[in-house]
């Protein structure tokens, strides 16, 4: 017996886009994680003008939670299109690696 399903797309009334800076998160035998973030560089201004930076917000904006399975699949995804982008613009440029501040009492590795 053969059925016709269709595939229909919404957005959820939650539904918002996000700039993300970077990411952490992990895999676990049954849950894999990514919290998505966003660092705001906070500056002070001296008496002649000139501003330096305070210090780096690390603002999280979105947990996102999946199978071990869809993790590998976003991985995979992700990395087809950065094969693609290279093919046809050539190399990404990786920003320097600024030592990473994990929070406290999250494990899992960053990236950014």
């Amino acid at each position: 017996m053969s059925q016709n399903i269709t595939f229909e797309e919404s957005k959820s009334p939650e539904f918002r886009a996000i700039y993300t800076t970077g990411v952490f998160g992990g895999i676990r035998p049954d849950d894999a994680y990514m919290i998505l973030f966003l660092d705001r560089v906070q500056t002070i201004s001296s008496n002649d003008g000139n501003q330096t930076m305070n210090k780096i917000n690390r603002e999280a904006q979105a947990e996102i939670h999946m199978s071990p399975a869809q993790f590998k699949r976003i991985a995979l995804w992700m990395q087809n299109h950065v094969k693609q982008y290279e093919q046809d613009f050539g190399t990404i440029a990786m920003e320097p690696k600024a030592k990473e501040v994990q929070s406290s009492g999250e494990s899992g590795s960053h990236a950014k």
